[in-house]
Parts: structure tokens; sequence; C-alpha cells
């Protein structure tokens, strides 16, 4: 039950390792999150046939190299189960203790040169006491261009007792040449459940008191990334009971102060520069302008109906739709112009004008009452210097939704008179060009009378390298020759 202490021991001081190296994955069956992957490993290992070479990718923490160990481990295992590593034979009590004589691990951002490979490929021809000789390359997108070239021909022609493994989180890297010679293994993002359920197993394990909610917010905040949620765990542990006032004591939420930077914006400029100012003592200006961005594009996705968000998520983002209205999507769209690598003085610059855009009118700031019909909307136009600001009492509203059932006829109907309410009607003059205007000479044609006036498109058709009209000459009196 959320917000319930459990009444465990606290952690004790003399931890040997880190929870993350403690608890990671010994067989597949502990990888979570992966599913589909896990599986196509088992069934390679109970099969027993193997290509020469697989990659491992995607985000980091999510098990790619944890699975490539266990991978090869089950290789190597003298008697795997049911396609997983024993971990009880010599060969996996060697490998666990990273003594295996038939399996070598390189950090390619160190050994990633033309020369590296070439000698990789040497040592490799040697044939190990094992029946397999497996390679690991973890950061395989560090090898440059030179080395993945050399790579290509080992992969391509690959002695049958050796298995290259590579793990990368920038699959884009890599050679697409040799790419296609592998075996690709797509990871993904771990769901926050799952990462919540790992936690909570960990805690228990190591009896530490926590409550659910806490939990929780360390699976939501850590985005997918497991190593990550077990490496915060452990911290706030060192706090006492896993909490959600310690969790936030180690990696804050700024929802509240988010809303109230972008709620108060127009409003109480002041409130607002010490809100992002006392942020700004956390996290750098980046962070903060993405999470800005966040909850103005969940505030866009709210209005246009997408509505799965948490509770007290979604009553933030209510009041700010409810605050600006369809202005929202227009406020979304400046804030992506922006350059998110600006400093302090830029971030200040940015709340300023926003607020002057706001408080103006630019935004075309609308404050609708849903239960009424009503709507008042200040706008501002500018019409030859003249600031035009108008009140508009429109029509009961209507949603997207039943706009779009409309015949065409009658929707640009409803859109046209919306329209016409919002920016009122204005007759432009007529273009017209003095026939006084001289014209070039072409063709045998001189200059216009003084007393004939020309359309823009008659004076057109008049100038150097338009189309002769006879029709238009003859309107025109006294043209030279």
């Amino acid at each position: 039950m959320a917000g319930t202490i459990f009444i465990l021991l606290t952690l004790s001081t003399g931890i040997a390792v880190g929870l993350d190296t403690k608890y990671r994955p010994q067989t597949f069956k502990d990888v979570i999150g992966q599913d589909v992957i896990v599986s196509i490993l088992n069934t390679i290992i109970k099969k027993g046939t193997y290509t020469s070479a697989y990659l491992f990718s995607g985000p980091s923490g999510t098990g790619k190299t944890t699975s490539a160990r266990i991978f090869a481990k089950a290789i190597l295992c003298e008697s795997p189960i049911d396609g997983n590593p024993c971990n009880i034979c010599s060969s996996c009590k060697l490998f666990n203790n990273e003594k295996h004589f038939s399996y070598v691990e390189m950090d390619a951002a160190s050994v990633g040169g033309k020369e590296d490979m070439k000698k990789l490929k040497d040592d490799a021809a040697y044939i190990s006491i094992g029946s397999k000789k497996i390679i690991l390359l973890d950061e395989c997108h560090d090898i440059s261009k030179q080395g993945q070239d050399a790579l290509l021909k080992q992969v391509e022609q690959c002695p049958e007792h050796l298995i290259y493994l590579f793990c990368t989180t920038e699959p884009q890297k890599i050679n697409p040449t040799l790419k296609k010679r592998l075996m690709i293994f797509n990871f993904s993002k771990v769901d926050p459940v799952l990462i919540f359920n790992r936690l909570k197993y960990i805690c228990a394990a190591e009896n530490i008191a926590f409550e659910d909610q806490a939990l929780k917010n360390i699976a939501e905040r850590t985005d997918g990334h497991v190593r990550d949620s077990i490496k915060l765990l452990e911290e706030t542990a060192y706090l006492g009971p896993i909490t959600k006032v310690s969790v936030d004591k180690i990696f804050p939420d700024y929802t509240d102060q988010i809303f109230n930077i972008l709620f108060n914006i127009g409003s109480n400029l002041s409130k607002t520069i010490d809100l992002c100012n006392t942020i700004l003592l956390n996290v750098s200006t980046r962070e903060l302008y993405e999470q800005i961005l966040f909850m103005l594009e969940d505030t866009t996705k709210l209005l246009y109906g997408y509505d799965k968000f948490d509770s007290h998520r979604k009553s933030y983002l209510e009041k700010l739709r409810d605050t600006y209205g369809p202005s929202i999507a227009e406020f979304f769209n400046y804030m992506l112009s922006r350059d998110k690598f600006v400093d302090r003085v830029g971030l200040h610059g940015d709340i300023i004008f926003i607020n002057y855009k706001l408080c103006s009118g630019s935004f075309k700031l609308q404050a609708t009452d849903h239960k009424n019909t009503s709507v008042t909307s200040i706008t501002q136009q500018s019409q030859n210097e003249k600031v035009i600001v108008e009140k508009v009492v429109a029509e009961p509203s209507i949603t997207h939704s039943q706009l779009m059932t409309m015949k065409l006829e009658d929707r640009q109907g409803v859109l046209r008179k919306q329209r016409s309410k919002k920016l009122g009607t204005r007759e432009e003059d007529p273009l017209i060009v003095p026939a006084k205007w001289p014209l070039p000479k072409e063709r045998g044609i001189g200059v216009c009378s003084d007393h004939k006036e020309l359309s823009p498109l008659e004076f057109s058709k008049l100038l150097v390298g338009g189309r002769r009209d006879e029709s238009i000459e003859k309107k025109v009196d006294n043209f030279g020759t």
C-alpha cells in the first residue's frame, strides 16, 4: 500500500561492493524488461548454433553488457540449465572470478585503433583450451573507422571457435557494412513498474525500510535506467529509511516549482525569476529549459485530448490549460525555438520577454470559463503604427472533434466566422500604379500618359521582358514610337 513504511532493519555500513554490482543478474532469469531478447538468447544456447558476431545495442543501464556476459558464460558453461549458465561448474566459477582463459573483455574506448584490432586478430587466432573463445568489445562505437574496417574481415572470415560480442549505446556510429554481418539485439528502456519490483526485492534482501511511493519515485525519475535506480536506492539508504522526503533530498523533484514558474509568468515576474534562481542552484540552465518544455508539452497534449498522466501532474496541467487555453500551443512553440544552451542571463532574458508578450497579449492569452459560453479574448494588432485592442465575446466554444464531424462547407463557415470576430474586418486599399510612372522603352513603347492609371497586372505586362498585350496598349494614350 502506497505511503506505508515497512519496518525493517536499516542498511549495514559494511557493504563490500555496491548494490548495483551485488545484484547484477547472473542468469537470464534475473534480466528484467527484455523478455524477447532473453528468449532468443535462451534458444541459441539450447540449440548450440552460434554465428560469428552479435551486437547488443540500446540505452545505457538497460542490461546490454550484463546480458552479453551471461550469454558468454552460458556458451562456455559445461552444463547449461534451460539455456542459462549453471554458475556451479568450474567454467562458470572462473568466469565469475574474471579468470576465464577463453573469455576476453575489452573497453573499445581505450583500444579501438587499427593496430589494436590487428593485434586482437592475431591473439584470437590461437585456439583456446575450451571449445570456444569469446571476445567482448564494450562501447564498440569508440572503435576508429580504420579499426572497424579491420574488424570487418575478421568477422566475415571468423574461425568456428571464435565469437565476437559487441556492446554499444550508439549503434549509428557502427560501420553499416560491419553491422550487416552481426546479429543485432536492440534493448529498450525498462518499465518503471519492473524497476519498482526489483528495488522492492533488493530492499527486502538488504533489510532496508522503505515507502512504496519512494521506490516508485526512484523508478520513474531514473528514466528506465536499472543501474542508476539501484545506485540511487543505495545512496538514499545511507540517510535512513527510503522515504519520499529522503529521495527528494538526493534527487529533487521540481514539478511544483516548474508549475509555479509557468503559472506566475505574465503576472508575477519577481516570483518567477526567484523560482528559476532556486532551481538553478541544483540543475543546469539546459535541464531547467527541458523541464519547462516537458510541462508545456504535457499541457498541450492535455489541451488536445491526451490525459494519461498521474493525478498529481494532471492537476497542474489542467490549471495551466485553463489559464492559457489554446495559447499554450503558441507558448510551447516559442520555447521550442529557443537555444537550450544559454546561460543564466539568457534564461532571465527569455523570462522577461515571455512576461512582456503575455502582458501585452502577443500570445493571445485567453481566460476560458468552461462552464460559461463567453470567452474574453485580448489581441494586439499593429496597423499603420496604431494598436487596436478589442474585446470579443465568442459564441459557445466548439471542440476540435465536433468541428471535424461537420461538412467541409459548414466547417469553413465556422472558422471564417471565428476568425472575423477575432481579427475584425479590414478593407485593404486597392493597389494602383500611377500612369505617370515611366515605363522603360521596349519594342517601341514609350512613356505612359500622365492621366492614365494602370493596375499592377497591367503595369507588369508593360515591363521589359513582359508579355505584350495589345488590349492594354489600346487603353494607354500617347505612347512614343
